[in-house]
């Protein structure tokens, strides 16, 4: 029996064991924040030096057109080259950091016995080094059990000069690498012009890190005419490029022509919007407009296919109200916190929600109202008429309702006495103390003196009084103290929903 419950306890015991490390090891992987996210790539200036003076300035007005059109898009997918790539990158990055704080800390330990100090000084720097040493040792056996995590689809970003509008020249051949790390960039965008027979010949190639070579290159011959088309075609064929993948297009035609468009939580534009390079994958499209219902779609986007929707908002039921406040004309009307002009005002205001209204005269008199459905929920307003239209005669000094003053009153009374009961007990303690004294000299006198014996008796009677009125005075405002913290919560739960005990239905005995 008692091998079984100790074969029991360690079955459970590595149960439990095997439950928390696998925990532990999902707590790891989740908490592990992805390497690389953002992919960034560095325009440089097209070189034009084979054209013409007349279109010497071709090349930078490519450049800028290009760098333009790249700046819609924000996202990128990894291949699995690339992503071993940063992955080896990181790793061998740290390990060569790791090992070389390991072999510094090693021939620091290697050089204590050169200094010279005393052998107590030398064993606790000698222990101190030992134990740094393991530190790093371990630092590094978990640095090569733990894989670096490259984030597979990370932000495009122009480089940072180019986001500051100027574009390098571009680096020498064999110089790309360089170029890349000074930079801060994952890939070069490199181009030339050059005229052919009265054409215009362009030529672009894209340098990529990864690769450590030109893994995309592209011509076109055009005239002047077709300028701005080839740009776009350019630029759409870069996009591809630069992705890594087709991306998705969405166009929206939304109605009322105001409506407001958000694409993941990103403004789009309003009305009809149109937005060509867009991430593969989920998306959520969100409308919205004043006095109609919002609506929120998710959509699934492929690669290289369009998206259109159309979308009719559904209005919601309005109602109007005029906001007024007897006496005090050009109030200021607020609804919620958004200024919405002054008194005399019309307000339209959607029937299905509440709506907070408020009023602010010019001298600093405020009155508020929660309305629905044309009607007051709650709030210092008068309202008339319903359906369609009403009207709300707001009231800025509510006047003090019966109950909250006899509440307030009720609340007085017992600050009042709870303030006085401390101020009668440390005197009626005091006083009864020093009549205590006088008692206690009376019974302890044994003298034979009788006029002190009669003036010791006069005052143990007087003390005797004075106890008796001081504790009369604890017990009295103790009491009152009581009562009126009994009146104050009867009076201020007068108006409270009664907690009625339901009985449940019982069937009838036959008597009944």
């Amino acid at each position: 029996m008692k091998r079984r419950r100790l074969l029991f306890l360690f079955v459970i015991l590595l149960f439990l064991t095997h439950n928390g490390l696998t925990a532990f090891g999902r707590k790891q992987v989740e908490e592990v924040t992805p390497i690389n996210p953002e992919w960034t790539l560095c325009i440089t200036a097209f070189d034009a030096s084979e054209m013409s003076p007349a279109w010497q300035t071709a090349g930078d007005t490519v450049t800028r057109s290009i760098a333009a059109s790249l700046q819609t898009l924000d996202f990128r997918f990894r291949g699995e080259d690339e992503t071993m790539y940063y992955r080896d990158y990181a790793w061998v990055k740290k390990r060569a950091s790791a090992l070389d704080a390991l072999v510094k800390k090693r021939n620091e330990r290697d050089l204590l016995i050169f200094k010279g100090d005393p052998s107590w000084k030398f064993e606790k720097d000698l222990k101190a080094m030992d134990v740094a040493i393991l530190k790093l040792e371990d630092d590094l056996a978990e640095l090569d059990a733990v894989i670096p995590v490259v984030e597979d689809k990370p932000l495009f970003v122009l480089s940072e000069k180019n986001r500051n509008g100027t574009f390098p020249l571009q680096p020498i051949a064999g110089a790309e690498y360089r170029f890349c790390t000074d930079e801060k960039a994952d890939a070069i965008l490199a181009g030339s012009l050059s005229e052919y027979y009265g054409r215009i010949f362009l030529d672009i190639k894209m340098y990529t890190r990864h690769t450590n070579s030109y893994s995309y290159q592209s011509s076109v011959l055009f005239s002047s005419d077709d300028f701005e088309n080839v740009i776009e075609e350019i630029s759409n064929h870069l996009t591809v490029a630069v992705s890594e993948c087709y991306p998705a297009a969405i166009v929206v035609r939304s109605s009322p022509p105001d409506t407001m468009v958000l694409i993941d939580g990103v403004f789009a534009g309003s009305g009809e919007i149109v937005q060509r390079t867009h991430s593969p994958g989920e998306a959520e499209l969100v409308l919205q407009a004043d006095n109609y219902f919002p609506i929120a779609i998710p959509l699934e986007l492929n690669a290289g296919e369009l998206t259109q929707l159309s979308v009719d908002l559904t209005p919601r039921s309005m109602g109007v109200i005029e906001a007024e406040v007897p006496g005090e004309p050009d109030s200021m009307v607020f609804l919620g916190s958004l200024y919405m002009g002054n008194t005399p005002l019309t307000l339209t205001l959607p029937k299905d929600e509440f709506s907070y209204v408020s009023v602010e005269t010019t001298g600093g008199d405020v009155g508020s109202a929660i309305i629905l459905d044309n009607s007051l929920v709650r709030g210092n307003a008068q309202f008339t008429g319903n359906g369609e239209r009403a009207s709300a005669n707001f009231v800025t000094l509510t006047p003090v309702s019966k109950e909250d003053l006899q509440v307030e009153k009720t609340r007085k009374k017992f600050y009042t006495n709870y303030g006085a009961f401390w101020i009668v007990l440390p005197v009626a303690l005091l006083a009864s103390g020093i009549a205590g004294t006088y008692i206690t000299a009376n019974s302890s006198y044994v003298g034979g003196d009788p006029n002190v014996k009669s003036r010791l008796s006069n005052n143990a009677a007087l003390g005797s009084t004075i106890q008796t009125v001081s504790n009369g005075a604890i017990g009295l405002s103790l009491g009152l103290t009581f009562f009126q913290i009994y009146r104050y919560l009867s009076v201020s739960g007068g108006d409270s929903t009664p907690i009625v005990k339901e009985k449940k239905n019982e069937p009838l005995s036959e008597q009944d």
